[in-house]
């Protein structure tokens, strides 16, 4: 944070520069390189770019500092280039980029795609801020970026496996990672993470239809317990409790016994009731009990 500060302090004598080339231009190198390097993608419409974007931040005074249109500024431009991957892409790429994701997708991504607002996206090209408003009004840079700065490395060998062969099993532990992601992510960002896990989870369920496996009842099983998962890092412990008494998780597969065992252990201690959380924890390993303690440090 104190980068951003300093840069932008120094910054303010010259603050309007002439617009840059030195985005990338495609799309695919792009992600490619985002993956390399463990950071996210900003992509704007190439068009978008002639539409000046105001923004305001902070100097090390504290002082809100407003500037004109951020795609004049190189200075700024450099420094969104420490934390993301930056490309503009031209609007000749529309269709090939939009019929994979045209009977897909939600609404509200479709229209996050449409705008012409940055969109950060994570290295297989999957638009993380899809919830994000659409207004070009003032953004906030140094929030932005604090939000969005994620390094993925968390998640590089599901990233791997899922680039090396999309199906059932690579992109349901991607969707499972992610989800664990969203753990160790500031707040704000959480939601974002989540549903960003919720799109490889509903990819996960068309290859779940399509292709043969023995233990079917037991990845529906896991599928649901993955989405309340998402309920309680989103701090929703009460609907937790809820949603596992409705799936009556009694006789739960021998492969999900951990992580039943881990949602009701997390969601009794963030309710602060140690005496129902107390006979879940043996059924844990160290590496959950870890990620239990991050989630009671979050709802805190």
């Amino acid at each position: 944070m104190k980068k951003i500060l300093l840069i932008v302090f120094l910054g303010l004598p010259s603050l309007s520069v002439c617009q840059t080339d030195d985005w990338m231009t495609s799309l695919d190198a792009a992600k490619r390189l985002a993956y390399v390097q463990d950071k996210m993608v900003l992509m704007i419409w190439e068009e978008s770019a002639f539409v000046p974007l105001p923004v305001t931040l902070k100097d090390d005074n504290g002082k809100r500092v407003f500037i004109d249109d951020l795609f004049e500024n190189q200075i700024l431009i450099n420094l969104l280039r420490d934390y993301f991957i930056l490309v503009k892409v031209n609007e000749q790429e529309y269709e090939e980029l939009f019929q994979p994701i045209k009977n897909k997708q939600s609404t509200t991504y479709i229209n996050k795609f449409n705008d012409d607002s940055i969109k950060i996206l994570d290295s297989n090209g999957i638009i993380v801020n899809s919830n994000r408003e659409t207004s070009r009004e003032f953004l906030n840079l140094t929030k932005f970026i604090i939000k969005y700065d994620i390094n993925t490395s968390f998640i590089k060998a599901e990233l791997t496996s899922y680039r090396k062969q999309q199906n059932f099993e690579t992109t349901l532990n991607l969707a499972s990672k992610y989800i664990e992601l969203a753990i160790f992510t500031i707040e704000p960002a959480r939601q974002d993470i989540i549903t960003a896990s919720d799109i490889y989870l509903a990819e996960a369920q068309d290859y779940f239809l399509n292709d043969v496996m023995e233990n079917k009842l037991a990845m529906i099983e896991k599928i649901k317990l993955l989405k309340i998962k998402q309920e309680l890092i989103l701090n929703r412990p009460g609907k937790v409790l809820r949603m596992l008494k409705r799936m009556d998780v009694t006789n739960a597969d021998n492969i999900n016994e951990e992580l039943v065992a881990f949602l009701y252990l997390t969601a009794h201690r963030v309710l602060k009731d140690e005496g129902n959380a107390a006979k879940w924890r043996s059924k844990l390993s160290l590496i959950n009990l870890k990620m239990s303690n991050q989630i009671i440090s979050n709802s805190n």
